[in-house]
Formats: C-alpha cells, sequence, structure tokens
C-alpha cells in the first residue's frame, strides 16, 4: 500500500501513483521539474527582467486570461517556459501582456520573470 498512495515530495498533495524518481514522488509533471531545479538557470535571469506577469483569472472556464505558449522555448537547464497571457472568451482572443519566462511550481503556482525583447 505504501508503495501506490503517498505524498508529493515538492508540494505535499497526497497522491495515488505518481512520477517517480528514486524515493521521491511526485503528482505532476511541473512538482517533479521545480524539485529538480526550483528556479531559475543563470542564463534565463540574464535574459529576464525581475518584472512578474502577475495573475491569471478565469469565470466557469469560458472567460478571462490564460497563459499560453504555443511552442515557446523550453529551457534545457530550469525547464522555464517563454509563455504570454492571453484573454479568452471560450477561446484565446488576444495576447494582453509580453514574453515572460514562466517557471511552475505546482500544477496552479508560478513564477514569472518579463524578457528583456
Amino acid at each position: 500500500m505504501g508503495k501506490f498512495f503517498g505524498k508529493c515530495a515538492n508540494c505535499g498533495n497526497s497522491i495515488i501513483g505518481g512520477i517517480r524518481e528514486g524515493d521521491h514522488r511526485f503528482c505532476s509533471k511541473q512538482c517533479h521539474q521545480f524539485f529538480l531545479h526550483p528556479g531559475f538557470c543563470e542564463q534565463c535571469v540574464a535574459d529576464t527582467t525581475t518584472e512578474p506577469v502577475g495573475g491569471t483569472h478565469t469565470v466557469n472556464v469560458i472567460f478571462g486570461t490564460r497563459l499560453m505558449s504555443w511552442g515557446g522555448e523550453t529551457c534545457p537547464r530550469c525547464h522555464s517556459k517563454v509563455m504570454r497571457k492571453w484573454f479568452w472568451f471560450f477561446l484565446p482572443l488576444f495576447p494582453v501582456s509580453a514574453h515572460y519566462r514562466v517557471k511552475y511550481q505546482t500544477p496552479q503556482m508560478y513564477y514569472s520573470r518579463r524578457l528583456n525583447r
């Protein structure tokens, strides 16, 4: 039973199954990647400012703002992604932010830094 049920080594949430690495288990790919590299790498820090993208908000999954990336650049070291905040009404309508490097701490929490472009 202990091999199947447990807690995420990153966020502490209870999980069934999950991603395993050695003695650690993770509830998601985001938790696994954040556990392995908990911050932005030196190159991503050098290419960005400290300005965050801010939060996102949706109402009934129908309209609001979401972070999106269409084949965006993923850093091979820290696994951060280049993303933009988009306004949604059933579908993405238009971007409402510049480009940011985004690093998820958990599936619902992220850190972000604005690109110097």
